[in-house]
């Protein structure tokens, strides 16, 4: 099942890290100006050839000469340079660790799937402002991830109490049943559900839960329900099929595990080969 909460990437990011700047551009020389342009126009590698150029020329040894470091991680992050973005952000981290280039190094980390960094830089940023809604819902993604689900569920709480969305809660039940307490996970699920019906996303969950506690016609009851506000959703035909096979109604279940596999869903094959082509 997802545990993903946050997207992987914000589209204005990298400019937003940029542009906001420390220095008056007054200070700045007309090659930095002119590269700072180009990275508000995502031109990230003309940007990185001036940057480089400037670091060529001479070694950072203020605070604002040393922003050129995180400049050109900005460059190297946008082309996907990730190790050497790494290499300019760690640079400046050293010497001056300011939040925003630790925010650069957060977004750095995700993009290398690396959990644990990203979640040494979260903290350090909640630490900061502890209330922030979007590295809440951030690092509680990155704990879900790490398998860190008790933590996961202590900021998906206190993000519910911003946002009361089915989503969330959602979520908030996947902790649950990670946590190995599957009751509790369903009677969430079926609180999402009375709260907004439309909300397709947790009767895949509640079903999903309850075919692997083999518990299928509580699975049958959320599929079924899950088929009237969304007919054509292919994940409840495969789950229906399961479900059906499962309970000895094989004919029932080989036709929804047919419809399910000639919609695209390749995992239904072994249930096919295992219960229907005998």
């Amino acid at each position: 099942m997802q545990k993903t909460i946050l997207a992987s990437k914000y589209s204005g990011l990298i400019i937003m890290l940029v542009m906001s700047s420390f220095f008056s551009v007054a200070q700045q020389s007309a090659i930095e100006i002119e590269a700072d342009s180009l990275v508000e126009r995502q031109d990230y590698q003309s940007a990185l050839n001036l940057y480089n150029s400037l670091l060529e020329k001479s070694k950072p040894e203020t605070e604002e000469q040393y922003q050129l470091y995180h400049k050109r991680a900005v460059c190297y992050y946008g082309l996907q340079r990730f190790e050497e973005a790494l290499q300019d952000i760690n640079t400046l981290i050293e010497k001056y660790p300011q939040p925003q280039a630790k925010l650069l190094r957060a977004y750095i980390n995700q993009a290398v799937e690396n959990y644990e960094a990203q979640l040494d830089d979260l903290n350090d940023l909640l630490l900061l402002n502890p209330d922030n809604p979007e590295m809440l819902q951030w690092r509680a993604s990155v704990l879900m991830e790490s398998q860190k689900y008790a933590e996961a569920q202590k900021d998906i709480r206190k993000l519910l109490g911003y946002q009361a969305s089915p989503e969330l809660k959602s979520y908030l039940g996947l902790t649950y049943y990670y946590l190995e307490n599957p009751d509790s996970a369903l009677i969430i699920f079926d609180e999402v559900i009375k709260d907004d019906p439309t909300f397709i996303q947790a009767y895949i969950y509640a079903a999903s839960v309850c075919l692997d506690e083999e518990a299928y016609p509580l699975a049958l009851t959320f599929i079924n329900n899950g088929l009237q506000a969304d007919p054509a959703n292919t994940t409840f035909l495969f789950y229906k099929g399961i479900a059906l096979v499962e309970t000895d109604q094989v004919k029932e279940g080989c036709r929804c595990l047919t419809k399910a596999f000639d919609a695209g869903i390749d995992d239904v094959a072994d249930y096919l080969k295992t219960y229907c082509y005998q």
